[in-house]
């Protein structure tokens, strides 16, 4: 019973010998004796080998941490632009995302980074020999190492930035992505609080600049009123046009009187010469006073009412442009103090279980079908010139 088993087990192992050496008989006639198998073997066989061989066994894993982030005006962020409305200046919040993209991927984050988490460091010691960051570097040559290792997307739909950090260890991956976020939110409120300082100064300047025409206009007003001794021009001139009027309604009731007298009284009678030199001093006294409202003279009181009114124009904008801009300073000075924009995390970064790259199975494909376009157009070429030859 024992030497039959050993038997049947020596012809198994004996048949798996005989369809071993025809494989590799087959093998070596199509891929190594033909032409055609060579190239096939160069330029495909041998490059898939050897990658299959790095991305098994070699490559390093490479984790993956991820967060989603927006920034959000602040309920205060209105007040301070209906504010600056009087001034024509409205704060720019349509590229906030993309400011803080570029942000995420420049120079400044790197050396951040790299300052606090040693990231240098970390990229030149934990990979392999072709995924790790060489050793002599650049600068330049990190920052592009950095950019290939990070990949922050705008979703258009709904605004979000999408960040994705990759780490050779999973817990460095996710600390990486906190701290992105973290100088993230800083460079957020610097950029507000930068942005309401230089709003403020601005408010400030055009306060400054109403106050002193505020001043102008009134020293102005206060120069004609003490020029020509009137308060308001206007007013004289109502009051004396209501004289005028006086005076004209006593001169008809006089003339009228005098009609009446002369139709029974001898002309030289004492009443009538009386009643004649009053009209004649109310005629006299009526034409004096409509000289001061209607003369063509520069004293005139229409013209220096007009010219009072001018001023007195100048004055009421000259006022009201200095409230706005106080009302416009004090709001600035508000929201100076608060932050117009903050960043608010909708994802929180967490620690990856498993490694998101390199993706073996993916490469492998896509290099199995890069080599196979080759190894067409090499077979097409080189037909194509031994025609020519032939």
């Amino acid at each position: 019973m024992t030497s039959s088993r050993t038997s049947s087990r020596a012809l198994s192992q004996i048949l798996k010998k005989i369809r071993l050496n025809s494989w590799i008989k087959i093998a070596q006639k199509y891929l190594l004796e033909k032409e055609a198998g060579r190239w096939f073997t160069a330029i495909v066989v041998l490059p898939l080998l050897l990658a299959t061989f790095y991305l098994g066994p070699i490559a390093s894993d490479r984790y993956v941490s991820n967060a989603t982030f927006m920034i959000e005006r602040s309920d205060g962020a209105s007040s301070v632009v209906d504010g600056l409305n009087l001034f024509g200046m409205t704060p720019q919040s349509g590229n906030d995302q993309k400011i803080l993209e570029n942000f995420i991927k420049s120079p400044d984050m790197l050396s951040f980074l790299d300052q606090e988490m040693q990231l240098r460091k970390h990229y030149v010691d934990r990979g392999d020999w072709f995924s790790s960051l060489s050793a002599g570097a650049s600068y330049d040559q990190f920052l592009q190492y950095y950019q290939e290792h990070i990949n922050i997307r705008l979703n258009d739909s709904n605004g979000l930035l999408e960040l994705e950090v990759q780490g050779f260890t999973p817990e460095f991956a996710q600390q990486l992505t906190l701290l992105i976020l973290q100088r993230s939110e800083a460079f957020v409120n610097e950029i507000s609080h930068n942005m309401a300082t230089e709003q403020q100064a601005f408010v400030q300047k055009e306060v400054g600049l109403n106050e002193d025409k505020l001043r102008d206009a009134t020293s102005r007003v206060i120069r004609f009123q003490n020029k020509y001794g009137i308060l308001s021009a206007s007013e004289e001139g109502a009051a004396l046009t209501g004289v005028l009027n006086e005076l004209q309604a006593e001169l008809v009731r006089n003339r009228t009187e005098l009609q009446t007298l002369s139709s029974y009284l001898n002309g030289s009678s004492s009443q009538i010469v009386t009643l004649k030199q009053r009209i004649r001093a109310l005629e006299k006294q009526l034409s004096v006073e409509k000289k001061r409202l209607t003369d063509d003279g520069r004293t005139s009181l229409n013209d220096l009412a007009a010219r009072q009114q001018e001023l007195q124009l100048e004055l009421d904008l000259a006022t009201k442009a200095y409230s706005s801009a106080l009302i416009a300073l004090e709001t600035t000075r508000t929201e100076a103090s608060r932050k117009l924009k903050q960043l608010v995390v909708i994802s929180s970064p967490y620690i990856a279980e498993e490694a998101k790259y390199p993706k073996v199975f993916y490469n492998l494909v896509n290099l199995l079908l890069i080599l196979l376009m080759v190894f067409g157009l090499a077979r097409m070429g080189y037909a194509t010139v031994k025609e020519h030859r032939d």
